[in-house]
């Protein structure tokens, strides 16, 4: 056989070795492709309707205002988990002395109301002789006895209420003016080395809790969101509506661990007296992701004193703080088959910027025509993880789910409801309409064959 000079002739007992070489490559692009979601046979989509960011407020756990004065909130404002702070002197009258009276009469009211009481006892205010127990009216921050009296009143809230699950988010106590970690009502310092170990007290006295921590001090701030938690820890921030956030402006631009502590724990802005910028505090409020929005104790007025203007955008504050979520769509098959599997895809969107910070669960359910679960099944959707940066982010979840023989064939009713599994909270309500009594929405119907 003629060939070229310089070409090759392939031996026959090579080609099945470059056969096997090109299947190869063909199934490695196959798998780098990207795939679709499964086909879901018969499908139907349920569209439920939304409830608009217009409408009334939608109360639910661990977002939205807190009021702790005497202010009047907006007439029929759901408030949710409640919050207090007192002097220790009123928490320990006397040295050993404890009196829990006002924390578990606060406790029983939030749990009456299905949500959590949370809590600051604060050492000083602008009455230096306001706050201390008598016993320690003379005692500096650096003073060994102010540290083991911490200690022992730690050690004690803790053996009370770090397992009541009535007991909601704690602020880091016992230092500074107003317990704010600050130094402006005069006084002494508390060491860093002393601070942090008033840290690691509160941490040890209370494993199973969530704390907020004050920024004033970067290095306490940046210790404490460090300490690895099954509850990570979330910030305290001053002076809503302020330019300066009272301080806490620049941190938040520059330090990247607080800027980025909302994808895991919630920060809790506090007006801090008038004047007051209301647009300026709702811009904050979804720039930083703020969950939860306290009164200050009396910083802001009661809702019927401020114009219309006003009323609007206070309530407009409210409403952008922590989670909103609807869902958008529901498809499934419009036939399911008892010992089989079938796939639900959902989309959600969360209309504000911050995630829940709770593990709530998302059921899906099948329910005969009296109401009554026949199945059902745990979505993967995790609401504590983030949907975007910015409001108004969406996600599509796939679940499959695997039906269970012996069912009975028939319509079933398509339902949700989102449950807490502590089982402190009710569960969760949608910006959509359709909410029935158990919290539970039902979207359209299957057949079971």
């Amino acid at each position: 056989m003629k060939r070229e000079p310089g070409s090759r002739v392939i031996s026959p007992g090579i080609l099945p070795l470059i056969a096997v070489i090109i299947l190869l490559s063909l199934q490695s692009c196959l798998s780098n492709t990207p795939q679709s979601g499964p086909t879901i046979q018969g499908e139907q989509t349920f569209t439920p309707p939304i409830i608009p960011f217009s409408a009334a407020e939608i109360g639910n756990p661990q977002r939205g205002v807190q009021y702790y004065g005497s202010e009047d909130p907006p007439p029929n404002w759901p408030l949710t988990d409640r919050y207090k702070r007192w002097c220790w002197r009123e928490i320990e009258p006397s040295k050993g002395q404890y009196d829990f009276s006002v924390i578990d009469a606060e406790i029983a009211k939030a749990k009456a109301a299905g949500y959590t009481f949370g809590w600051r006892i604060m050492p000083h205010t602008d009455d230096p002789n306001a706050c201390m127990p008598d016993y320690l009216s003379n005692t500096g921050y650096n003073d060994p006895l102010y540290l083991q009296r911490a200690q022992a009143l730690f050690t004690a809230l803790g053996q009370r209420y770090d397992n009541n699950p009535s007991v909601g988010i704690l602020d880091m106590s016992l230092y500074g003016c107003w317990g704010e970690w600050n130094e402006v009502c005069g006084g002494d310092a508390m060491e860093p080395q002393n601070r942090q170990k008033l840290i690691d007290m509160q941490y040890k006295a209370f494993p199973h809790k969530r704390f907020l921590m004050f920024g004033e001090h970067q290095d306490d701030l940046n210790f404490a969101l460090q300490v690895q938690r099954p509850l990570p820890t979330g910030v305290r921030i001053d002076c809503l509506g302020r330019d300066t956030l009272g301080g806490s402006r620049q941190h938040l631009d520059d330090n990247k661990l607080e800027a980025n502590q909302w994808k895991v724990a919630p920060l809790y802005f506090e007006y801090c007296g008038p004047p007051t910028n209301l647009s300026l505090s709702l811009k904050d409020i979804q720039q930083y992701h703020a969950s939860l929005i306290g009164d200050g104790d009396g910083n802001i007025s009661s809702y019927n004193s401020y114009n219309q203007q006003d009323q609007q955008l206070l309530k407009e504050n409210f409403k952008a703080a922590g989670y909103r979520y609807e869902i958008n769509s529901v498809s499934l098959s419009s036939q399911l088959h008892s010992s089989s599997s079938f796939t639900v895809r959902t989309k959600w969107t969360n209309v504000n910027s911050a995630p829940a910070y709770i593990p709530w669960n998302m059921m899906f359910q099948l329910r005969s025509s009296d109401g009554q679960v026949a199945w059902q099944g745990k979505s993967q959707i995790d609401l504590q993880q983030p949907f975007s940066d910015k409001p108004g982010g969406s996600k599509t979840i796939e679940d499959t789910f695997n039906l269970p023989g012996g069912l009975a064939t028939g319509t079933y009713n398509v339902c949700f409801q989102i449950v807490d599994p502590a089982k402190v909270y009710a569960p969760l309500a949608l910006a959509n309409t359709g909410r029935s009594n158990d919290g539970s929405y039902c979207v359209g119907s299957v057949t079971l064959r």
